[in-house]
């Protein structure tokens, strides 16, 4: 739940987890939750290949919140693949977090941590 991931990144010895957008650029571009990972569109083959590289090097323990936020939860057509993908690859701890209508109105507007894109980073 969202008020759940807010409270563990404004907790200084919560153990964090490892952030992914599996949404499109220019959303994550608008605002993103702080220390997410863009790793594209979840639809998309390159999204998913991204996502992998992305994890590849985090242990299967590692917690792991993917978010899209573009629409709501029931048609959203970005986390359905990037989970499965993580769960048949043995990542043990892979949520998806449940924004109901879209990013701005359940996480933005609700006052959790959210920080614009570096345009230098692409």
């Amino acid at each position: 739940m969202p008020e759940d991931l807010a409270q563990v990144l404004r907790s200084a010895g919560a153990e964090k987890p490892a952030i992914f957008n599996v949404g499109f650029r220019v959303l994550f571009a608008q605002a993103h939750i702080p220390g997410s990972q863009y790793a594209g569109p979840g639809k998309d083959q390159t999204g998913l290949d991204a996502l992998r590289k992305a994890v590849s090097a985090l242990p299967k323990t590692n917690p792991i919140v993917l978010y899209c936020g573009c629409c709501p939860w029931e048609r959203c057509p970005n986390l359905e693949q990037p989970w499965r993908l993580l769960v048949a690859a043995g990542f043990t701890r892979v949520k998806v977090l449940y924004i109901p209508k879209n990013f701005g109105q359940d996480w933005v507007q609700k006052g959790y941590p959210v920080e614009p894109s570096d345009p230098s980073r692409g």
